[in-house]
């Protein structure tokens, strides 16, 4: 008897472990060891931006699902002549707007944080802009609200104007 309790102790310890690795990994698209800069949720895809746990000051892109990444920067062996990443801070009445920005090719990806104030009342709305050539394709708002940046990011480079 005490050996089944036991044993059933130690099934619910290994299940409750892996239910918080699994809560864990949907949260975000970061890997194990790679703290959470932003993650929100799209519909059924996951936008994450995580910093690798060997780089204090590397950012990495990921959006799609836990199976499937359908997009990833910079992706494996990328070298780019200009920063991976820019920030943009734009000030709105009672808050503003951060952005994070990579480019590929004719495309501009932009994770965007804003604070707003509507009669007083705070708002606050994340999501992902898809620009080309400058002009914006695709407006992806967060279905969670998102939580903002969880990290200061003063040490990327900030956005030419």
């Amino acid at each position: 008897m005490r050996e089944s309790r036991q044993q059933w102790v130690r099934s619910l310890a290994l299940a409750a472990c892996l239910l918080g690795a699994q809560a864990q990994a949907g949260e975000s698209l970061c890997q194990a060891g790679e703290p959470i800069v932003f993650s929100c949720h799209i519909g059924n895809k996951t936008v994450s931006l995580c910093r690798p746990s060997s780089a204090q000051h590397e950012l990495l892109y990921r959006f799609g699902t836990p199976k499937k990444i359908e997009l990833a920067h910079p992706g494996p062996g990328a070298r780019t002549a200009s920063p991976p990443f820019e920030t943009a801070t734009t000030p709105l009445v009672g808050g503003g707007v951060t952005t994070v920005t990579f480019r590929r090719g004719q495309y501009q990806y932009s994770v965007y944080s804003k604070t707003s104030s509507n009669n007083g009342t705070p708002e606050f709305e994340d999501g992902v802009i898809v620009s080309r050539n400058g002009a914006p394709l695709k407006t992806m708002v967060c279905d969670d609200g998102g939580e903002g940046f969880r990290e200061r990011l003063d040490w990327v480079p900030k956005a030419r104007k």
